[in-house]
């Protein structure tokens, strides 16, 4: 049953210039998680996204007026942004008289509220400073979506070089949306940059461009049908089934912390030969790079387990995500609706055995040679029956549900206890130049990447390409990981993915 034009995910007007919806399981499963850790100071999973962006001094202007230029062109861009998508300047409020959480949209009432919006959620950092080093100095995370203008030290006085940093809650928008957004963003900018009397658009029917969640974007019905219901059981007697009788491949930890610090990303970027011959062995192997990389970083994983007397088999545990922008309705589908939460999580997790060497290892143990191509062909066969599934999109409701924590009430809740058997997971952005383009008039873009906040003991690999070059990076808390370890892991997914698929170079970083 398709869900009601009535239904709560409608947005409807609550009281003069407020909308009201309800939230779907996708939007609070990443709002109950920021809850439940309300107590660090931090949220779980809040967005960043990160582009770098460069304009040139044209003759006859000085560098400090481009830089006004830029920062007002910026400006009257994210305005209209919020015309465009004015979800981006929603949050998501628990409502306590219906015992439940709402996602709200508030219109401006006057002038004074549209700059007050525009002075809270467009910052500009005043410290010099380069964009990911500020990233990984704990930056906030308002309640509204936020754009921050970071300046690097001055480099020369040609080029107004800056980076644009987003924070968000994640249950407002997802990683994909916030590239269809930066993608959004410079289009506009790029007009105003040129347009010296920019004219704003007036506020009070962008509502109407207000986006549903996930469940109305593709149409999911309302209720499981039994058959469902009794598929979900057995997805979850299969996920418990996974953990009996094994031994778990965890990234090692800092076991001298329980509580999280501070989120922090680092990447290794390969250059164009390397990118260009890993794609081409890809292909002739019948793989995605992201199945290689999978499958690489089930083999790091398993390369970080102590050894002890004798060889003992593992299993590497995980999971994919997967944006589901193409499978939901126009103009759903579309970068119409950038901020959104539209991607799934698979209910049926990913098992991968491997076997640990012993001290000293023997010559009987299967080595990267021997393993690379079944794993990542296992991993390919997994991914496939995720996308040729007809029904898996009746269960991505389900499959949030399963994970979501229950409203501990108005005061932070204690912290959770920090998970002893953490994963490392992989989030694949695909080629980003398919949707950020290198120029919007006089804005070229450099560097485009996303992030959500770790806080768990875990690892977080993000794979993306762009200008034809393989960027590997992770997200990981300095309360349990360290920076030259996690490089470390990087960059034996890297050679293990050289090594695997049979290419005789290693990369060169």
């Amino acid at each position: 049953m398709a869900i009601s034009a009535d239904d709560g995910f409608v947005w409807k007007l609550t009281k003069p210039g407020r909308w009201e919806r309800d939230i779907d399981e996708v939007e609070e499963f990443y709002t109950s998680l920021a809850k439940a850790y309300e107590g660090t100071g931090r949220v779980f999973f809040a967005m960043t996204g990160f582009i770098s962006f460069s304009v040139p001094v044209q003759p006859g202007s000085t560098f400090f007026e481009t830089e006004e230029r830029v920062e007002q062109a910026l400006r009257n861009a994210w305005t209209r942004l919020r015309f465009d998508h004015p979800t981006i300047a929603s949050r998501v409020q628990y409502d306590p008289a219906h015992q439940k959480y709402k996602k709200t949209y508030e219109t401006f009432t006057d002038s004074a509220s549209q700059r007050q919006w525009l002075d809270d959620t467009f910052c500009v950092v005043t410290e010099r400073i380069w964009g990911l080093d500020w990233c990984n100095l704990d930056p906030p995370v308002p309640d509204l979506p936020t754009l921050f203008l970071v300046k690097p030290p001055a480099l020369d006085d040609q080029t107004f070089r800056a980076d644009l940093v987003l924070r968000s809650h994640h249950d407002i928008i997802d990683g994909m949306g916030t590239l269809l957004l930066f993608n959004n963003l410079f289009s506009l900018a790029a007009d105003a940059y040129e347009q010296t009397d920019y004219e704003l658009p007036q506020f009070g029917e962008e509502w109407s461009n207000l986006s549903p969640p996930l469940r109305v974007a593709a149409g999911i019905p309302a209720a499981l049908s039994p058959e469902h219901e009794q598929h979900m059981r057995e997805i979850l007697k299969h996920n418990a089934s996974l953990r009996e009788g094994i031994e778990i491949a965890s990234p090692p930890f800092q076991q001298q912390n329980t509580t999280p610090g501070k989120h922090q990303r680092v990447a290794v970027t390969l250059s164009e030969d390397d990118t260009a011959r890993l794609l081409e062995k890809c292909r002739g192997l019948g793989l995605s790079i992201t199945h290689a990389y999978h499958a690489a970083i089930a083999h790091a994983v398993r390369d970080l387990q102590e050894r002890k007397e004798s060889e003992r088999m593992v299993r590497y545990i995980s999971y994919c995500l997967v944006n589901e922008r193409n499978r939901c309705k126009p103009p759903y589908s579309t970068s119409i609706h950038p901020a959104s939460v539209y991607h799934s999580v698979s209910g049926r997790r990913l098992a991968v055995d491997l076997t640990v060497p012993a001290l000293g290892s023997s010559n009987t143990t299967p080595t990267v040679n021997e393993t690379f191509l079944p794993i990542a062909q296992q991993i390919r066969d997994y991914c496939q029956d995720i996308r040729d599934n007809t029904d898996y999109m009746k269960l991505i409701p389900a499959f949030w549900a399963m994970s979501i924590s229950p409203y501990p009430g108005p005061d932070p809740p204690a912290i959770p206890a920090r998970n002893e058997t953490p994963s490392a997971s992989i989030s694949s952005m695909g080629v980003l130049d398919k949707v950020i383009r290198h120029n919007y008039g006089i804005f070229s873009v450099y560097n485009p990447w996303v992030t959500g906040e770790e806080l768990g003991t875990g690892l977080g690999l993000f794979l993306g390409t762009w200008k034809g070059r393989l960027t590997l990076s992770a997200a990981y808390n300095d309360a349990w990981h360290g920076k030259e370890e996690v490089l470390d892991v990087l960059n034996r997914c890297n050679n293990i993915a050289f090594q695997g698929l049979g290419i005789r170079e290693a990369p060169s970083f």
